[in-house]
């Protein structure tokens, strides 16, 4: 049984997560005023669900929130002007999912969160649309503030997620998508699982965002392009296995990473990679502490599943990290411009393990991801993760990120600029690698699941 609350649309039954007492809603179409919602009602996204400039969607602790599976595509989207506070807790976590059941669900079974906001982006042109279906897209052409609040999401879960809008021409939804959305917007202690497409992904702007797990994604765990310039600190990306989509929503990516990294794709209008210059501003992210994990050499996986792809003009600093268990190139860097911001210190990979990927490092003479060129970046390899970094556990059911085993030491090497302005405060300027702190606490337990149907 439902009771109805106030709602935007016709009620639908949401039996899955029903129990006596809880009631249910419906969501579609424009959210115009400011909206609260609460755990004790489940929640239907039906259709392209937008909340538009002015208004602001409050998320209480618990709540759940499904995509209706039954409208294909159906979505958060956060506008231009527009907020989301979606604050859970460790013990009450906020959870987005698929309206089937356990046991029944799969990548692709609707759409994702979508945010707009008024960042900077590097390529140019007056009208540049989201990806998404005609007459759904939004323009993120034009901003010019990198400190935009779009809101928070603390304690969320997003699982299950993802759609195809454009019958394969590579124009997808993701878990969660950031287009132009500045640094007042932060992501912290937030998990996207089981999705169809890319778990994080943000196109310009400066989200911040620290506590961050993706598990088993269609594509790849972390992908950022068009001038992204955030900084993010406690990274998991994990993969074991490659699952199946709902039929009729999309494929699965042939080429996963962990972290995909562009300055600006050429192929697209606005953007510029050549022999004389790269769009800028340029992409130059800030990361520390992440741990990536692929399916290592799992047959039917993408050969071309690569640890870190850095190209397309990016610059960044990525720190103490471990890259772990890729089919392919564990450290991949593609082309001349790239390594032309590397050779200028304006691109460095400092303070990592790579171990069990089919080649650590690039041997590929059209690339420039060759060893000899991080030399002097405190780089370490093993041929198996066992010799030099053995995690507690990664057994779904028991997943440990905490490293058991020697060689976990990284460099406090982060620049005082790179880490300032971090959460109100700075980045932590660990000297370890990986994720976890080996005497800390275990940040993603109690909010977390692993869940693949």
């Amino acid at each position: 049984m439902w009771a109805p609350d106030v709602y935007d649309g016709a009620p639908t039954p949401v039996t899955a997560y029903m129990a006596t007492g809880v009631k249910a809603a419906t969501l579609s179409g424009n959210l115009t005023a400011n909206r609260t919602l609460t755990e004790d009602t489940v929640y239907t996204l039906s259709g392209y669900v937008k909340v538009t400039s002015g208004a602001t969607l409050t998320i209480q602790p618990g709540t759940r929130i499904v995509g209706d599976t039954t409208v294909p595509g159906s979505s958060l989207w956060i506008l231009r002007g527009a907020k989301i506070m979606a604050v859970g807790t460790a013990d009450d976590p906020i959870v987005f999912t698929s309206a089937r059941a356990a046991g029944s669900r799969a990548p692709g079974d609707w759409g994702g969160i979508i945010i707009v906001g008024n960042g900077i982006i590097n390529r140019t042109g007056t009208t540049i649309l989201t990806e998404g279906p005609a007459n759904v897209a939004e323009n993120y052409a034009g901003g010019t503030d990198n400190g935009d609040n779009s809101g928070q999401l603390k304690y969320v879960r997003i699982e299950f997620a993802g759609y195809d809008v454009s019958n394969g021409a590579g124009q997808e939804l993701n878990g969660i998508s950031a287009y132009a959305v500045g640094g007042g917007t932060r992501y912290e202690y937030v998990q996207v699982l089981a999705g169809l497409d890319d778990s994080f992904e943000f196109w310009g702007g400066a989200v911040q965002g620290r506590y961050l797990v993706s598990y088993e994604s269609g594509d790849d765990h972390f992908d950022w392009s068009e001038g992204y310039v955030g900084k993010l600190q406690y990274l998991v990306a994990f993969q074991s296995q490659k699952l199946t989509p709902r039929p009729g929503t999309g494929t699965f990516s042939s080429d996963p990473r962990g972290f995909e990294a562009d300055g600006c794709d050429p192929a697209v209008s606005g953007c510029t990679l050549s022999s004389t210059g790269a769009s800028e501003p340029y992409s130059n992210p800030t990361i520390a502490n992440f741990t990536l994990v692929g399916t290592g050499q799992l047959g039917g996986y993408a050969t071309d599943g690569n640890g870190i792809v850095l190209r397309r003009g990016t610059a960044g600093w990525l720190q103490n990290g471990i890259i772990a268990r890729f089919k392919g190139v564990g450290l991949n860097l593609r082309d001349a411009w790239t390594d032309s911001l590397r050779l200028r210190d304006l691109l460095a990979v400092k303070n990592v393990i790579l171990a069990e990927n089919g080649q650590n490092y690039d041997t590929n003479p059209a690339h420039y991801g060759q060893e000899a060129k991080f030399a002097t970046s405190s780089h370490r390899t093993a041929a198996t993760a066992v010799e030099l970094f053995v995690f507690n556990g990664l057994n779904p059911a028991s997943l440990d990120w905490t490293p058991a085993g020697a060689g976990t030491t990284g460099g406090a090497d982060l620049p005082v600029a790179r880490a300032a302005g971090f959460f109100g405060g700075t980045m932590d300027n660990t000297a370890y690698v990986g994720a976890a702190n080996p005497a800390g606490p275990k940040w993603w337990q109690g909010w977390t699941v692993y869940a693949i149907n």
